[in-house]
């Protein structure tokens, strides 16, 4: 990877996993920016949440931390009822996690029923995501 970021042999770029290399506590950032690939002409319905989510891959899966899009939700009596994604945003997700040596943890888009095509890493500070062990 090219500087400023920093690689390591327990990170899987291909794959996108990141395996904890021993036990502790251990700090976990993201930031995801994104944007949409069209306008946005349909309202999202009442459930529908999408996401970011850090998660446990195994041994067992856990959600970590989740993050959830910017969203418009204006309700205008007789007149205008929206609620969608923002057409550009940032996204992000921070947390302190008690992990295992040989855990596996990636991030993960959970779309929850958006159908809008995104460009996920849309600007020039892309997606990154950072593991610090603490202790």
């Amino acid at each position: 990877m090219a500087s400023p970021y920093y690689d390591s042999p327990t990170f899987d770029e291909t794959a996108g996993n990141y395996t904890i290399p021993a036990t502790g506590r251990y700090s976990i950032e993201a930031t995801v920016n994104y944007s949409t690939t069209a306008a946005i002409s349909v309202a999202l319905g009442a459930g529908v949440d999408p996401a970011f989510v850090v998660r446990r891959t195994s041994p067992v899966t856990t959600d970590l931390v989740s993050g959830l899009f910017p969203l418009l939700n204006v309700n205008i009596a007789l007149l205008l009822t929206l609620r969608t994604i923002l057409g550009n945003g940032t996204v992000t997700l921070a947390g302190e996690f008690e992990l295992t040596a040989g855990d596996v943890i990636g991030l993960f888009y959970e779309s929850d029923g958006l159908t809008v095509p995104l460009d996920l890493g849309s600007t020039s500070s892309g997606i990154v995501w950072s593991v610090h062990r603490l202790t």
